[in-house]
Protein backbone atom coordinates (compact mmCIF):
# COMPACT_ATOMS: atom_id res chain seq x y z
CA UNK A 1 0.00 0.00 0.00
CA UNK A 2 1.07 3.32 -0.59
CA UNK A 3 0.03 6.67 0.55
CA UNK A 4 -0.44 9.41 -1.49
CA UNK A 5 -1.13 13.28 -0.96
CA UNK A 6 -4.30 13.27 -2.79
CA UNK A 7 -6.29 10.91 -5.04
CA UNK A 8 -5.40 11.59 -8.96
CA UNK A 9 -7.96 12.42 -11.60
CA UNK A 10 -10.82 10.21 -12.42
CA UNK A 11 -9.28 9.82 -15.90
CA UNK A 12 -6.34 8.56 -14.51
CA UNK A 13 -7.95 6.64 -12.11
CA UNK A 14 -9.72 4.53 -14.65
CA UNK A 15 -6.67 4.24 -16.77
CA UNK A 16 -5.10 2.08 -14.29
CA UNK A 17 -8.10 0.06 -14.28
CA UNK A 18 -7.18 -3.65 -13.21
CA UNK A 19 -3.76 -2.83 -12.78
CA UNK A 20 -4.31 -0.14 -9.47
CA UNK A 21 -6.83 -0.17 -7.14
CA UNK A 22 -7.07 3.62 -5.76
CA UNK A 23 -8.82 3.81 -2.29
CA UNK A 24 -9.55 5.80 0.80
CA UNK A 25 -8.62 3.96 4.19
CA UNK A 26 -9.45 5.94 7.16
CA UNK A 27 -9.85 9.43 5.12
CA UNK A 28 -5.91 8.77 3.32
CA UNK A 29 -5.87 8.53 -0.28
CA UNK A 30 -4.32 5.23 -1.46
CA UNK A 31 -3.23 3.09 -4.10
CA UNK A 32 -2.00 -0.80 -4.14
CA UNK A 33 -1.46 -3.37 -6.72
CA UNK A 34 -4.68 -4.23 -7.90
CA UNK A 35 -5.96 -7.55 -6.40
CA UNK A 36 -6.13 -10.86 -7.98
CA UNK A 37 -8.18 -13.90 -6.71
CA UNK A 38 -7.12 -17.35 -8.37
CA UNK A 39 -9.55 -20.03 -9.24
CA UNK A 40 -9.74 -23.03 -6.63
CA UNK A 41 -11.33 -26.47 -6.99
CA UNK A 42 -14.08 -26.64 -5.27
CA UNK A 43 -14.63 -29.45 -2.78
CA UNK A 44 -16.46 -32.51 -3.63
CA UNK A 45 -19.22 -31.76 -1.10
CA UNK A 46 -19.55 -28.43 -3.31
CA UNK A 47 -18.99 -29.42 -6.59
CA UNK A 48 -21.88 -32.14 -5.58
CA UNK A 49 -24.31 -29.15 -4.48
CA UNK A 50 -23.46 -26.82 -7.36
CA UNK A 51 -24.45 -29.66 -10.16
CA UNK A 52 -27.33 -30.61 -7.78
CA UNK A 53 -28.18 -26.63 -7.95
CA UNK A 54 -27.73 -26.51 -12.10
CA UNK A 55 -29.59 -29.30 -12.12
CA UNK A 56 -33.07 -28.21 -10.61
CA UNK A 57 -32.40 -24.68 -12.49
CA UNK A 58 -32.13 -26.57 -15.27
CA UNK A 59 -35.55 -28.57 -14.55
CA UNK A 60 -37.36 -25.32 -14.12
CA UNK A 61 -38.51 -24.95 -17.52
CA UNK A 62 -39.43 -28.75 -18.20
CA UNK A 63 -42.05 -28.49 -15.42
CA UNK A 64 -45.48 -28.07 -16.27
CA UNK A 65 -46.82 -24.85 -16.60
CA UNK A 66 -49.73 -25.93 -13.70
CA UNK A 67 -46.78 -26.46 -11.51
CA UNK A 68 -44.68 -23.56 -12.28
CA UNK A 69 -47.87 -21.46 -11.59
CA UNK A 70 -48.37 -22.83 -8.00
CA UNK A 71 -44.22 -21.72 -6.93
CA UNK A 72 -44.99 -18.56 -8.60
CA UNK A 73 -48.69 -17.89 -6.33
CA UNK A 74 -46.61 -19.22 -3.23
CA UNK A 75 -43.93 -16.43 -4.06
CA UNK A 76 -46.50 -13.44 -4.08
CA UNK A 77 -45.61 -11.05 -1.42
CA UNK A 78 -42.17 -12.53 -0.39
CA UNK A 79 -38.75 -11.77 -1.81
CA UNK A 80 -38.13 -14.98 -3.71
CA UNK A 81 -39.66 -15.70 -7.15
CA UNK A 82 -41.37 -19.06 -8.42
CA UNK A 83 -37.76 -20.86 -9.58
CA UNK A 84 -36.54 -19.90 -6.54
CA UNK A 85 -39.02 -21.93 -4.16
CA UNK A 86 -38.73 -24.54 -6.62
CA UNK A 87 -34.77 -24.44 -6.27
CA UNK A 88 -35.12 -24.70 -2.45
CA UNK A 89 -37.37 -27.42 -2.77
CA UNK A 90 -35.50 -29.45 -4.29
CA UNK A 91 -32.48 -29.32 -2.59
CA UNK A 92 -34.04 -29.44 0.73
CA UNK A 93 -37.84 -29.19 0.96
CA UNK A 94 -39.99 -26.13 2.27
CA UNK A 95 -40.51 -25.23 5.52
CA UNK A 96 -43.74 -24.35 5.65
Amino acid sequence: MAVLKQLPHQDIISGFKGVIDFYLWKGKPCARKWPRHGKRTPYPEEAANQERFAYANRLWPTLPEAIRNVYIQMAVGTRWRGQDLWVRAYMKGLDY
